[in-house]
């Protein structure tokens, strides 16, 4: 005999239920924790309430999942997570099924899911259900109390802020650098230029003067994006891209330098970025600058192609 359940938002009233449901894998202190800051989140108006998606037979509960649509054409999922029994994959498969519809609603053409690597098997449904498994992501960071002034040194770029520069020549030189990029290449051609830079808008405290395009004498070679996290007293490096024929050619280790450079006259206590596990001269490089990994996410990706159609990355 089957269990009939529908998938709905959530009720005002089952929002702290439902986020315990999607956060049940962690240890209880943790746990609440994440409620109080998802609940802290809908108040701020950060989360849209639509985005959280409970299963429901009757007045009982059997699943929740939380999406967000994010600028650039892009959203962000918190695995769905659903009560053990017989009916688990057929609550999970429909609260994705329900998540994948709102947000392509909401213009949204790929979802990820960061997933840390004691999470890994809440990937399984998603895993189900269009995504897969890319890449891993290292966050790293560089302490700014141990800043050199030699690196100074052998600068050959020349930098102009986004808000001074052609908009039509850093879009077109953003996509250059995406060419045979080391960096989650699976995302290169998803969105447009557009798309890109309104992501990156939406993070941290956006200054367009902290947006870069670096020029090799009189060619445009380079961009360098960041971003304040005032939370974390960081600049953030949120993108770094080198026109293909410049590659190889120490300009990444001046783009790195110079976001040092920014974070210190800001005063911010680091500099952060993430980086694909797969780019090895990215990391290499950052590691012999002085940067440290702290943390990792596994990075889960469904693309949905335009003419509806699913598509795997």
């Amino acid at each position: 005999m089957s269990t009939a359940f529908v998938t709905d938002p959530a009720r005002g009233e089952e929002l702290l239920a439902a986020f315990r449901l999607v956060f049940r894998h962690l240890p209880a202190g943790e746990r609440e924790q994440r409620v109080a800051n998802a609940s802290r989140l809908i108040r701020l108006g950060e989360l849209d309430p639509r985005g959280v998606l409970v299963a429901r037979s009757g007045d009982q509960l059997l699943g929740g999942l939380v999406c967000l649509p994010v600028a650039g054409a892009s959203a962000l999922f918190w695995p769905p997570q659903a009560l053990p029994g017989r009916h688990k994959e057929a609550v999970e498969n429909a609260l994705l099924a329900r998540a994948e519809q709102w947000v392509r609603r909401q213009g949204a053409r790929l979802a990820q899911t960061l997933l840390t690597p004691q999470e890994r098997a809440l990937a399984a449904p998603l895993e189900r259900n269009g995504f897969r498994h890319i890449t891993n992501l290292y966050y790293m960071r560089f302490q700014l109390d141990r800043l050199s002034k030699r690196l100074d040194s052998g600068q050959r770029l020349k930098y102009q802020p986004y808000s001074s520069c052609s908009q039509q020549l850093f879009q077109e030189t953003l996509l250059q650098t995406y060419e045979n990029s080391l960096d989650c290449p699976e995302l290169g051609s998803l969105r447009t230029p557009m798309e890109i830079l309104e992501g990156h808008k939406a993070q941290g405290d956006h200054d367009p003067n902290r947006w870069w395009l670096g020029w090799n004498g009189l060619e445009p070679v380079a961009i360098l994006m960041t971003t304040l996290l005032s939370e974390w007293q960081a600049l953030d490096v949120s993108y770094l891209g080198i026109v293909p024929h410049a590659r190889r050619h120490g300009l990444g280790r001046q783009l790195i330098q110079k976001s040092l450079r920014e974070g210190q006259a800001a005063d911010a206590k680091q500099v952060t970025l993430a980086v694909d596990a797969r780019n090895k001269p990215a990391l290499d490089l950052y590691r012999q600058i002085g940067f440290e990994a702290f943390d990792q996410r596994e990075v889960h990706l469904a693309i949905w192609v335009r003419d509806g159609a699913a598509s795997s990355a």
